[in-house]
Parts: structure tokens; C-alpha cells; sequence
């Protein structure tokens, strides 16, 4: 059955639209005269539609993902040891990475006995996952609190070591490190010599039966009376 058509007439007020126009002007102005009053203000203000930026600076998370630091140990050591996991499990493949052996003399720069020759990052095509800083096994690797990278140039959104080092003497003046990740644990890794293997948790015991190919058993059959 066919829906009966209602054919809505406008009033004349509607159809010009102009009290419409008015209440829309008015609401601007009273934002605008809002915010004309808090930039006068002395001390830092909230503003629920607009952040007096550089002037008032929104705090970030604690964990929050931003410009990459290469970490140095509390010796003053770099930890990072150039094994390239991070650039292995990056999904936008923007880490680059060159191993070497640690040169005679300068051992005490380093806390490993390779170390990262060349380490290079590509803002452009980074996506700020934090995988590299998850997967680190030394947690050389960490996200900082810095979020302003725009650049003039591509060139310049590529950090090199030394951007990276300073990165984190940075937040380290600042006083912005955290404590790094955990590293995440291998499931059935092997125990050192002279370590007692830790018992399997109740998940890896459920991953590892799950990974078990089921065999399928026949009945023998019964053997006649």
C-alpha cells in the first residue's frame, strides 16, 4: 500500500530564512567575544572550541607516540645493538638500519658489542604504530613527547642518529622520559645454562596444544565371540 504524500507548506519567515541567519550570527559572536576575552587573559585558559596555541599547549598522554629517541643507558652508554628488529617489524618499512662491530677504544660508548652505525627514520612515511619500541630487546628505542616535525623540505623529515640522540637529551633535560616497555616475551624460548626453564602460563599451555596437529585414532575392531 502506497504511503499517502504530505506536501509541507514553509511560512514566510521560513522561507526567507532570515531568523535562521540571525540565530547563526549570534551564536558566532558569542564564541568570538568569548575568545577574544580568554587571550587576554594572564594565566593558561581552557577553551572548549579553540586551544590559544603556541601560547596554551594541550597536555598529552603519558604514553603518547611521537618524535623517536635512541636511549642511552644510565653509564651514558647507547643501548641500541643495530639488530634491525625494529626495521623488520615496521609496517611502513620507513627504518633503515646499518650494523657494525664496536671500533677498538670506544668501547665505553656502548653498552653491546655492535652497535648502529647508520639509523634512520622517515617521518613522512611513519605511522606512529610504536611497534619498533615494543619489539626492541635492549629498549633502545622510544616514542617521545615531541609532536611538532613539520619541516620545509622531505629531506629534513629524515632523522638520522644524531637527531634521535638528541631527541632524547632533550626529554631527558625536559625531564619527559618514561620508564620504557617490557619487551615482549618469546613464547618456549630456551633457558641459559644453569637456569631452571620457567613453567609455561596457562595461555602459552593453550597456544602450544593449539599448534599440536590432532591425530586422528581408529577403533580396533571387536573380535568375534
Amino acid at each position: 500500500m502506497a504511503k499517502p504524500v504530505v506536501e509541507k507548506r514553509y511560512k514566510l519567515s521560513e522561507q526567507v530564512y532570515l531568523w535562521e541567519l540571525i540565530k547563526g550570527m549570534g551564536l558566532t559572536w558569542k564564541h568570538f567575544i568569548f575568545n577574544v576575552k580568554a587571550s587576554f587573559r594572564p594565566e593558561p585558559h581552557t577553551i572548549p572550541t579553540c586551544w590559544q596555541y603556541p601560547e596554551d599547549r594541550r597536555p598529552i598522554a603519558p604514553n603518547f607516540r611521537g618524535a623517536h629517541m635512541l636511549m642511552l643507558d644510565e653509564e651514558g652508554r647507547e643501548k641500541c645493538v643495530g639488530c634491525g628488529m625494529c626495521a623488520k617489524i615496521c609496517p611502513a618499512n620507513c627504518i633503515t638500519v646499518e650494523n657494525a662491530k664496536v671500533p677498538e677504544g670506544e668501547e665505553a660508548k656502548y653498552a653491546g658489542k655492535t652497535y648502529s652505525k647508520t639509523f634512520t627514520i622517515d617521518w613522512l612515511r611513519c605511522i606512529f604504530c610504536g611497534f619498533c619500541e615494543e619489539v626492541c630487546p635492549k629498549g633502545a628505542m622510544m616514542l617521545g613527547p615531541e609532536y611538532e616535525l613539520a619541516r620545509y623540505t622531505p629531506e629534513e623529515c629524515l632523522a638520522d642518529k644524531s637527531m634521535l640522540l638528541a631527541n632524547f637529551h632533550k626529554a631527558k633535560q625536559e625531564g619527559k622520559l618514561r620508564p620504557p616497555r617490557e619487551p615482549v616475551p618469546v613464547v618456549g624460548a630456551a633457558a641459559k645454562p644453569g637456569e631452571e626453564k620457567p613453567a609455561a602460563s596457562a595461555d602459552e599451555k593453550a597456544v602450544t596444544s593449539a599448534a599440536k596437529p590432532k591425530v586422528a585414532v581408529k577403533a580396533k575392531p571387536k573380535a568375534a565371540e
